[in-house]
């Protein structure tokens, strides 16, 4: 018997023979509702701001605590799981998660809904941190790809189906029900991955406190900068300051964690090829998807004037591809290993953002939705064989660190990409970026300069692709999923 059998043996367990199906829609809720109240609550905020009477720049902060938070604290949650078992850490992620969610249903002022988001944030981060380790513990290497596809759709559905169900909802129930909704799912969901997870005994390792430390403020102190680098501009004390202590902070934890006894980050992760390079190709195609996820709604809505309704179809599109492919592309995964089908994907994302690129006021509303299509189409083809190649290049006690590492990767992606697009649109409008802001079809001239703007973005984001496609094929071969097959 090898040791991974010895590992999951019988003993170990909560229960007899649980069904990977039934494990698999676990984890799928857990993975779904994480992202999804990321997204869900953006439609929300003109309605919480109403109610609370504050203004939309402080109520922007409700979404800004969440992702600032999950962000932190992913790495350490991830090192938790490795330590204290995965089954805990999700559970209570779980639980956490519907007990910050019943807080922000029950909150009637903004600084108690802000403690309420960051609650929430705390089980989002136990979350992401467990999901595609408790994948890589559960399921043999052969079928781990299908299963990584099953979680990777359930991200993905949850950051974009988050706006069009958060409009139902507000619009028919009032902003509290976007949180309402959270509460039963994840009790429920608690309950029954309580009884069919694997528990595994704890790790008998210390937990590095300075190190969890480091990381968090390195991480809190970039997306801040990121995040109000267009209030304060880039040139600016605050920002600059900001990006400072990112340096510092990061130089000081890749220190400490060569010295620490039982370091949070393994820093010999970085020296596996499928690891670094599968990690800075997700980076760059979060990037260059969300700068599609970011303009596409000013486009449709304020330079083509189409109706909400059928802007929000159009923009399914993406999230229609990702769930077509990505069970396929999962188990392809299997088959034929990841270095081919991740480098292929970056480069349809890229063909997609040049099809993108081609869009002016008259484009027929076929034309793009068929370039949203393919956008999802290169992120499905991407998503799940890079995060098997990360996951089969970290070693299984580190497996909820890995997880984390994937799970920062896409935020850390996320909001680069936004703030990238967002200043290359505002620099190409110049003094007409306030027109954003308004809602309905823009001035023909306001339209020309957004578009143009658009434009530009989507041709840099296609090179980030082509870059990640780069470091996939280039920089990564499928050795650790070879040897992850032959143990």
């Amino acid at each position: 018997m090898d040791s991974s059998s010895t590992r999951h043996s019988p003993k170990t367990r909560t229960v007899r023979n649980p069904s990977p199906n039934t494990v698999l829609a676990v984890l799928a809720v857990g993975t779904f509702l994480a992202p999804l109240d990321s997204s869900i609550v953006n439609i929300a905020l003109p309605y919480i701001a109403q109610d609370l009477k504050v203004s939309l720049t402080a109520v922007s902060w409700v979404a800004t605590a969440y992702l600032l938070t999950s962000a932190a604290l992913l790495l350490s949650m991830g090192r938790v799981g490795d330590m204290w078992g995965l089954r805990n850490l999700y559970v209570w992620g779980l639980l956490i998660f519907g007990a910050g969610s019943a807080a922000c249903a029950l909150s009637h002022t903004l600084p108690v809904l802000l403690g309420a988001r960051v609650l929430q944030a705390v089980g989002a981060a136990m979350l992401f941190a467990a999901g595609p380790a408790i994948v890589v513990r559960t399921f043999p290497p052969k079928k781990r790809g299908a299963a990584l596809g099953i979680v990777s759709l359930a991200v993905a559905a949850g950051l974009t189906v988050g706006p069009a169900l958060g409009g139902v909802l507000v619009g028919t129930f009032g902003w509290q029900s976007i949180f309402i909704i959270n509460i039963p799912l994840s009790v429920v969901a608690a309950g029954i991955a309580w009884f069919v997870l694997s528990e595994e005994p704890p790790a008998g390792e210390s937990f590095d406190m300075l190190g969890a430390v480091l990381a968090g403020g390195a991480l809190l102190s970039l997306l801040g900068a990121v995040t109000e680098v267009e209030t304060y501009g880039i040139g600016s004390i605050e920002i600059i300051g900001a990006l400072l202590a990112t340096v510092f902070l990061g130089v000081s934890f890749v220190w400490w964690e060569r010295q620490a006894t039982h370091p949070m980050v393994d820093m010999r992760l970085f020296r596996s090829r499928a690891f670094s390079a599968g990690l800075g190709a997700a980076v760059l195609a979060y990037m260059a998807m969300f700068s599609v996820i970011f303009t596409m709604p000013f486009y449709l809505l304020g330079a083509k004037g189409l109706p909400a309704t059928f802007a929000g179809l159009l923009l399914t599109a993406t999230p229609l591809a990702m769930a077509a492919l990505a069970p396929f592309v999962g188990r392809l995964t299997d088959t034929i290993g990841s270095r081919l089908l991740s480098t292929v994907g970056l480069v349809v994302l890229a063909a997609g953002l040049v099809v993108i690129s081609t869009l002016h006021a008259n484009s027929a509303p076929w034309f793009i939705g068929l370039a949203l299509f393919i956008v999802g189409c290169g992120m499905a083809i991407f998503q799940t064989p890079n995060t098997a190649a990360v996951m089969q290049a970290t070693p299984r006690a580190r497996a909820g660190v890995g997880s984390a590492f994937v799970a920062e990767a896409r935020n850390i992606g996320m909001m680069l990409g936004i703030a990238l697009t967002a200043a290359i649109v505002t620099l190409q409008m110049g003094g007409s970026a306030g027109a954003l802001e308004a809602t309905g079809l823009l001035e023909p001239s306001v339209a020309a300069m957004l578009i143009a703007g658009m434009s530009f973005a989507m041709r840099v984001s296609a090179g980030l692709a082509l870059i990640g496609a780069a470091l996939s094929w280039f920089f990564r071969d499928d050795t650790a999923s070879k040897v992850e097959q032959e143990r």
